[in-house]
């Protein structure tokens, strides 16, 4: 499907011509039928000689009305510049023309009107003036048509120049995004609010679930029409109105997006590179100065700020960024144009680079850089830059904002992977530069641990998730996977390591150490608590942390150690009487064992756990599946 746009200085015959060629009247508002010109935007459509069918929006040429030619210029795939054959090229003309260009509009056809009023040497001059206004423009080899829409002159030849122009423009291209900006809203008695725009990005279809935006609000499509024709399915270049479910006309304005159910991202700040028209007297774009920012239908006051010149002068172009008092979303490659509100007129317009952007000013050269990277907006570079950005990202949010589809920025994200540009877990993509220094960090903070506590072999794996908690849990654990597979450490119940690392005894810790097993040797039935060594014997902490590492000594609830070799004597001689006679009652064990109910109860605890015994009311019992051992 395809749009074409009228443009063109107040009175010059838009609407006529509109009309001559859909038999379409476009000024649908009554202050338009009374003031003869058009003041909103208006909507036709035609049928071409190959049977496809076409949308042409005509707009108001009057300069009080060119965010309404800005809004409806919006989308369109090609142009009708319509000219006065008295009048020639007008202010609102050049003004229309240079919206035109900086919305990237290349294709278009020139119609000359009214040339029934006017002889041929008048007619000879306007054309040599068009002309050499079109030098050096894509509208230069436009088809200029004579056309008068009252003698039904050149209207053929303009449907003929029409069918011949759809044949070079590329459809929209079906992405999966689809979004409507809305243009108009208005209510229909019996079925609700229902708005209308171009549909772009995707197709949409009857009983699709929409979301608004700025509001968020979920809703329904009810009925779908396209060119006042009911329909099941509309496609990407279409026109539509849609009827919503369950919203008020109060809720919806122009300029508010409708959006498939995808996600919507949006941002107070985005990043951008902005073309100064040449003006006829000078101007200049100053840094912090106030415009206004037309894209889609939206109309929104913007800050400027501006790389390192303090200014643009008319004709430049150069970086920025575009601040606004509300989010607003916008997609990587949309264009826009900036306008000056006292004196009212246009000043540029330009690309819309990143539509996420950090706030942040435009003095830094890795800024300028990341953004004339981007310029070109090849994919393979957008997603360089855009992890370089922000570091890490799930899959199905990169370039959410943008004008490419999911499976071509998942091909391509499968490439960089392939290349080694990207690092990748199932469900998020991490910057190469930032995963080898995680690396790195983690190996540095090993060691450092190994440096802290030389007697340690290992150390938890939880401690090392606190150091690295700005990691998405999936993104930590893959680190692990990684570092293990390529032996860097070794991960086992819950525990993480060096491969080669041994402790490092010092003569004086090998002093503590016998010490220590001396105290816990000579009190088999009357064991020390961890509380207890750590006060008679100073920096026993991490002696008796390394003692329990290496199996020499077991700890029971309540911190009591015990010499394994005695733990073991212990546990088998309450296994062997458990064999025999079933359970074993407190009393029985401190008979058998000669030990204290102060440390029967942290044995026994320490005996269930291990999976050996189970309580059953006051007594124990041996598992089953340890009965044999």
């Amino acid at each position: 499907m395809f749009i074409l746009g009228t443009a063109g200085h107040i009175d010059h015959g838009k609407t006529a011509l509109i009309y001559a060629l859909t038999s379409i009247d476009t000024d649908r508002l009554p202050e338009e039928k009374e003031r003869g010109m058009t003041i909103d935007l208006g909507f036709a459509w035609m049928k071409l000689p190959s049977g496809e069918k076409i949308g042409i929006v005509d707009v108001p040429g009057h300069e009080n009305l060119i965010k309404n030619m800005i809004a409806g210029a919006t989308g369109i795939d090609a142009v009708i510049l319509v000219i006065d054959a008295n009048e020639g090229w007008m202010p609102q003309t050049e003004e229309h023309f240079q919206i035109i260009d900086l919305l990237n509009i290349k294709y278009g056809i020139i119609a000359l009107t009214k040339v029934d009023l006017v002889d041929q040497n008048r007619l000879k001059v306007v054309e040599k003036e068009i002309q050499e206004r079109l030098k050096n423009t894509n509208f230069f080899n436009a088809p200029l048509i004579k056309v008068s829409a009252v003698k039904n002159i050149g209207i053929e030849q303009i449907k003929s120049a029409i069918q011949n122009l759809i044949a070079k423009i590329k459809p929209k291209r079906d992405i999966g995004k689809p979004r409507i900006s809305i243009d108009r809203v208005f209510k229909v008695k019996g079925s609700g609010t229902v708005i209308t725009g171009t549909l772009i990005g995707g197709t949409i279809h009857t009983g699709m679930e929409v979301i608004i935006f700025p509001s968020y609000r979920k809703t329904r499509i009810r009925n779908l029409q396209s060119y006042k024709e009911k329909v099941e399915s509309a496609f990407p270049g279409s026109r539509v109105a849609l009827n919503l479910v369950g919203i008020e006309k109060s809720e919806l304005h122009r300029g508010d997006i409708v959006f498939g159910t995808k996600q919507i991202r949006a941002s107070k700040n985005i990043d951008v590179q902005i073309q100064l028209l040449p003006q006829v007297k000078k101007y200049s774009l100053i840094n912090r100065s106030e415009v206004f920012f037309f894209s889609g239908t939206k109309e929104i006051l913007a800050k400027v700020i501006l790389d390192e010149k303090k200014y643009l002068q008319d004709g430049e172009t150069g970086f920025g960024q575009l601040r606004f008092k509300e989010s607003i979303a916008t997609y990587l490659g949309d264009r826009f144009i900036l306008r000056i509100p006292s004196p009212s007129k246009t000043i540029g317009g330009g690309l819309i680079i990143d539509p996420l952007a950090p706030k942040h000013n435009l003095k830094d050269k890795a800024i300028i850089n990341f953004l004339q990277t981007r310029i070109k907006l090849d994919l393979r570079e957008l997603i360089l830059t855009e992890l370089n950005k922000i570091i890490f990202i799930k899959k199905d949010n990169l370039l959410a904002n943008s004008n490419y589809a999911d499976p071509e920025i998942r091909e391509m994200v499968e490439l960089l992977i392939k290349e080694g540009k990207i690092m990748a877990t199932n469900y998020w993509l991490i910057e190469k530069n930032y995963w080898e220094e995680q690396i790195k960090k983690f190996m540095h903070q090993l060691n450092h641990e190994y440096e802290l506590f030389p007697l340690q072999t290992g150390f938890p794996l939880n401690k090392f998730q606190s150091y690295f908690y700005y990691l998405k849990p999936e993104i930590f654990n893959h680190l692990i996977e990684v570092l293990t597979n390529t032996k860097n450490i070794a991960s086992e119940k819950g525990i993480i390591f060096l491969p080669s690392s041994k402790p490092k005894i010092s003569p004086e810790q090998k002093i503590l150490i016998s010490k220590i097993l001396k105290i816990i040797k000579d009190n088999p039935l009357n064991p020390p608590d961890e509380k207890k060594l750590n006060s008679q014997i100073a920096e026993s902490k991490e002696i008796i942390d390394f003692l329990i590492q290496e199996g020499e000594i077991i700890k029971l609830n309540e911190g009591i150690l015990l010499e394994n070799k005695n733990y073991d004597m212990m546990k088998n001689k309450l296994i062997d009487f458990l064999k025999i006679n079933g359970s074993i009652s407190i009393s029985q064990v401190r008979d058998l064992l000669g030990i204290s109910r102060k440390y029967i109860i942290p044995l026994l605890n320490k005996m269930d756990q291990e999976k050996i015994t189970q309580r059953k009311e006051n007594n124990r019992i041996l598992i089953l599946k340890n009965k044999d051992k």
